[in-house]
Parts: structure tokens; C-alpha cells; sequence
């Protein structure tokens, strides 16, 4: 039996973006995807000493790709730019999947790696180059980018955090209290729910 390569589909944000959905897998709740945005720019970034820049933005919690205004800053300034929906989110999210969970962050290693590989791709037949990767994240996003930059040094360029959530405000007595409450509801609910 073959299997179909995915092929990138036009996006719900306008005819100069597209989307690529990339097949992650089953969980106990399913199909898993992660869904990889591409910007295609007017004019195509050049690639200098047979490279291309390109960004991999991730968004926070609750949340999904929308700014196509952030798409359209960097391809003006000559970077190709990519977006991903992470699984269970926005255009990833499936009937039946409890949206945005996962019981560990290191889970979307393998959204990330899929969504490489699929820019890595699509690079080399747009541009015919390589690519350096730097990676942009915001909010949650930016705490799954860290943890995934950390594990991964070798992998990126730059990395860029917008807002990153990387801890709990307030005092640390605040903390300890809050853990504490919070700890027993999760450990007997964590998917959350009544």
C-alpha cells in the first residue's frame, strides 16, 4: 500500500498563504496532526551563500496561527516564512480531541520535527537552497520553543520569544500555594472537564 505525500492546500488567511497538514500519528483520542502555514511572498526570499532565512513561528496556549500581518513583515524583510498550528489546536484540532492537550510538552518535539522536515522540503524545491531555521514563539508557545530549543541547540538559528510564559507570576508563597491547590484536581482530572 502507498501512501500519499501531503500536499500543501490554499489557507483560510487569503490566497497568499497555504497549509500543509502533517500527519503525526494516533493517541488515545485519534488521529493526531500538526498543520504547518506557509506565507508564499510576492517576491521570493534570495537566498545568500546557498541558504535561505526562515522563521517558524509557534503560538501560545489557546490559541492558533492567525497573523498574517506577521507573515507579511518577514517576507518583506527576505525570510521565508512558516507558521504551525500545534496538534490539537486551531486547524489541527479534530472532533472528539480535548483541545490543547497533551500530557507532556515534549510531545511536540514531533510536531515541530514534522513541521522541519515539511520547510526543509519545501525550501529546497521554492528556493533550490538550504535553510537556517530560526524559531519564534509567543506566549506558550515560546515555553514549548525554549524546552524544544534546549533538547536541540544545533537545530536553530536564533530563537525569539514574544511574551514567553515561562513561569507562574507572583510571589513565590503565591506558587507554592497555588501548586499545591492545583495538584490533586490534576493528578484526578487532567484533562480537566467536570
Amino acid at each position: 500500500m502507498q501512501h500519499e505525500l501531503p500536499t500543501w492546500k490554499p489557507d483560510v488567511l487569503g490566497e497568499d498563504f497555504r497549509s500543509l497538514t502533517l500527519d503525526l500519528g494516533v493517541d488515545d483520542e485519534g488521529p493526531v496532526v500538526a498543520t504547518l502555514v506557509s506565507h508564499l511572498p510576492p517576491v521570493p526570499p534570495v537566498p545568500s551563500v546557498g541558504r535561505v532565512d526562515a522563521v517558524l513561528y509557534l503560538h501560545g496556549w489557546s490559541d492558533y496561527f492567525f497573523q498574517a500581518d506577521l507573515a507579511r513583515f518577514w517576507a518583506g524583510q527576505g525570510v521565508a516564512f512558516y507558521a504551525l498550528d500545534l496538534r490539537k489546536y486551531g486547524r489541527s484540532l479534530r472532533p472528539g480531541q480535548s483541545e490543547g492537550y497533551v500530557t507532556d510538552l515534549a510531545e511536540y518535539d514531533a510536531d515541530i520535527e514534522a513541521a522541519l522536515l515539511a520547510m526543509e522540503k519545501d525550501v529546497r524545491e521554492r528556493y533550490d537552497a538550504g535553510m537556517r531555521m530560526t524559531l519564534m514563539a509567543h506566549s506558550t508557545g515560546g515555553l514549548v520553543a525554549a524546552l524544544w530549543a534546549d533538547r536541540f541547540p544545533d537545530r536553530l538559528q536564533a530563537l525569539i520569544l514574544n511574551s514567553p510564559w515561562l513561569e507562574l507570576s507572583g510571589s513565590a508563597m503565591l506558587r507554592f500555594a497555588t501548586n499545591g491547590l492545583l495538584e490533586p484536581v490534576a493528578r484526578r482530572r487532567p484533562a480537566g472537564g467536570p
